[in-house]
């Protein structure tokens, strides 16, 4: 009859349960799904904190990268609007901090890829574009008007187009040099350029990066460029990056003392420069029959700009004319280190 009494009939077994739970309630809030927490004391507030993206960089620093990368778009437009002969815009459109592995999918394979190296600093930068970004400048070097060809999107490109678009790399690499002069001397070169990720190789996937996002237009079209930046290269300049130096460029003493002497010693020297018409090849015996009147077409158009030689360089381009009674040349750009005119935007005589 005792060992009867000792068992509890479900209805006890319910009711010791349900007093249990309604003692441990106070308690509930103070915990969680994924366990126990502590309430935080008055007038905290709790940072969340991002692991795949960790601040690497102070706000100061980035301001000074923007500032860098705005120079850097002036010098894209400029650069392009020389290549191209027309009006070339570009604009930072952004500076996004992430992981190479994710700019590496925002890329995708339908785009050029240049890596740039960073010389004298230790490692590579990565430029990129559309593939219809590539063909529209291509068509206006090639004397179009810099449409996109749908066709040509979907094949590879030839080594022409290849020899082209080294061309653009190397204004990109070039666009770099001035702006970064506020942090450092470069001397960037493209080492390497590819369709797609082939080239995509040299920065490691989990490696934090700042990409410099650029909207360029042209020829009635918009297309993008972007500039990735390893930490480990921003890591050489990191305290350049938020100095007075990058908000405030201006020579020091020592320098502009050394630009007057060496102006002082320039400025009384006198520098032959000629202006060429245009040249010809004539066979021998056209040449040894040639009378007065005889016309010889040259390899220029009538409308094309002379070139300027100074020295034995040839730098400048010009329009033949005349002042007063003499012939005179109006100057109306700059002939670059790979033979491209670069308009002024004003012009001088």
């Amino acid at each position: 009859m005792a060992a009867d009494k000792a068992v509890l009939s479900q209805r006890e077994i319910d009711a010791l349960l349900n007093a249990e739970l309604s003692a441990a309630e106070p308690e509930h809030h103070a915990t969680t799904a994924d366990g126990p927490r502590r309430d935080l004391a008055p007038g905290r507030k709790i940072k969340p904190y991002d692991f795949r993206h960790p601040e690497k960089l102070s706000k100061e620093q980035i301001r000074g990268l923007q500032i860098i990368q705005q120079g850097v778009a002036g010098a894209l437009a400029a650069s392009f609007s020389g290549r191209l002969r027309a009006p070339v815009e570009a604009r930072l459109s952004a500076l996004e901090r992430g992981i190479y592995e994710e700019y590496v999918a925002q890329v995708g394979t339908a785009s050029i890829v240049v890596t740039i190296d960073m010389s004298p600093l230790q490692g590579y930068a990565v430029a990129a574009f559309g593939v219809d970004v590539a063909f529209g400048i291509i068509d206006r070097l090639l004397g179009g008007r810099g449409k996109r060809n749908a066709k040509a999107l979907n094949r590879e490109l030839t080594d022409i187009e290849l020899a082209l678009v080294r061309h653009i790399g190397m204004d990109i690499a070039r666009s770099l040099i001035d702006p970064w002069q506020r942090v450092t001397e470069l001397t960037p070169d493209v080492t390497e350029l590819a369709l797609g990720a082939q080239v995509l190789h040299v920065v490691p996937p989990s490696e934090f990066v700042i990409t410099a996002w650029y909207e360029v237009r042209f020829a009635e079209q918009t297309g993008g460029i972007s500039l990735c930046f390893p930490l480990t290269i921003l890591e050489q300049v990191l305290p350049r990056l938020s100095g007075q130096s990058i908000f405030d460029n201006r020579p020091t003493r020592g320098a502009d003392r050394d630009t007057r002497v060496q102006e002082s010693h320039l400025k009384p020297m006198s520098v032959g420069i000629k202006a060429f018409l245009g040249s010809a090849r004539v066979p021998a015996t056209d040449l040894a029959n040639l009378q007065p009147g005889d016309v010889i077409v040259l390899d220029q158009e009538a409308g094309d700009a002379l070139r300027i030689m100074i020295g034995n360089c040839e730098r400048f381009a010009g329009a033949p004319g005349t002042k007063g009674k003499r012939m005179a040349l109006q100057v109306t750009g700059e002939v670059d280190d790979d033979g491209w005119v670069r308009p002024f935007e004003g012009t001088a005589t």
